[in-house]
């Protein structure tokens, strides 16, 4: 497209791609699509918004080592790859184009495009709680210090969230007896521990943040979360309250510094929580302690196995389960040499499936409490 003399703007379709990459002076400027935006009609649920993306050169580069673009659907938390066509074809019985958004082929050429990081180490900074009565709160956690704050890469971090409800599953039976979901849970996070892995504080608690939110809690599910009504309420709460940008921002924060996070059962916490994590960073208990195509042994039964711990022996803190997670990662590296030795390392885990299997995976309530 090009503005002419008059004023009027002109517009040109280019049939051929190639055209698009030509120099040429005839005072023309040529886009690319690189967003669609459509509106997925339901009329149960309202429908949703989907965005079709042409992700760019630079992020197959560092994740694949290839230098092209290709296009994806973002469709809440499924991202695909799809077809160039499929981000232009729309139906407006169900399909409905809202945005088209174009960007100019030589705009790298004349603007330096690469996304800087703004996340600095100040977002760890120790900040007040939002709750009213926090002047009487118990801190539950040590501030870092300054000399802590420039994580290196693959400096340990143990972490633990736990999560409520804030709407009950809808699910209908069918005709042929069989139960059908028709809207899933929808979950958000509440708490969130992130522990020191090494250094003189090891094991000491960095972050604690229990994270309010706007959204009426339908079921606090405390039995699993330890979460109880009240905690996340900055009115009468004495926890220590954030909001979750504030939370996020932290956590991404250790991300793009590189540290290794250990836990267990991470995929569904970093799902939840909607914070993608590369997965060279992630040491998850739950995988490590677990054989090929075999069922993953909770927390609980490893700590009592490995660690002779009775944990969540009434409901679930993120501190002790984060800790617990760090020292099952250390016994894992005790028993395998330090990862290397993967004979002796499957041989622990075969005797471990063993045990679970006599004790149908359940700790022998004979067993007393350490």
């Amino acid at each position: 497209m090009r503005l002419s003399e008059e004023g009027t703007l002109e517009i040109h379709d280019i049939d051929k791609e190639e055209e698009l990459f030509k120099s040429s002076d005839d005072g023309f400027q040529k886009y690319l699509l690189h967003t669609s935006l459509a509106h997925i009609r339901d009329l149960r649920s309202g429908g949703n918004l989907v965005a079709h993306i042409n992700v760019g050169k630079m992020y197959h580069k560092r994740k694949e080592g290839v230098t092209h673009t290709n296009w994806y659907v973002f469709n809440d938390f499924a991202i695909t790859p799809i077809e160039r066509y499929e981000a232009r074809q729309f139906n407006l019985d169900w399909k409905m184009p809202c945005v088209l958004y174009f960007t100019r082929t030589d705009l790298s050429d004349r603007y330096n495009t690469t996304v800087q990081n703004p996340i600095d180490e100040s977002v760890l900074l120790p900040k007040a709680s939002l709750a009213q009565g926090s002047e009487n709160q118990h801190r539950t956690f040590t501030p870092l210090q300054p000399n802590e704050l420039s994580f290196e890469e693959g400096f340990p971090v143990a972490i633990d969230a736990e999560f409520v409800s804030l709407n009950q599953e809808e699910a209908e039976i069918r005709s042929d007896g069989t139960r059908t979901t028709v809207k899933p849970s929808q979950m958000s996070v509440a708490r969130t521990t992130c522990i020191r892995g090494t250094g003189p504080m090891q094991g000491i608690p960095f972050i604690d943040d229990y994270i309010s939110t706007q959204e009426q809690v339908v079921d606090y599910l405390t039995k699993f979360s330890g979460i109880k009504p009240g905690d996340l309420d900055v009115m009468i709460s004495s926890k220590h309250i954030t909001t979750l940008k504030t939370t996020y921002l932290k956590l991404k924060y250790l991300v793009n510094r590189g540290v290794i996070f250990i836990g267990h059962g991470l995929k569904k916490d970093f799902r939840v929580i909607n914070l993608q994590v590369p997965s060279n960073q992630i040491m998850d208990t739950a995988i490590l302690f677990s054989l090929p195509k075999q069922r993953l042994a909770s927390l609980k039964f490893l700590a009592w196995y490995f660690l002779k711990l009775n944990i969540q022996s009434e409901t679930h803190d993120s501190i002790e389960d984060a800790r617990t997670a760090l020292m099952l990662y250390e016994k894992y590296l005790e028993l395998s040499d330090n990862g290397n030795d993967k004979t002796l390392w499957k041989s622990t885990l075969k005797e471990l499936y063993e045990q679970g299997r006599k004790l149908n995976w359940k700790i022998p309530e004979t067993e007393p409490n350490q």
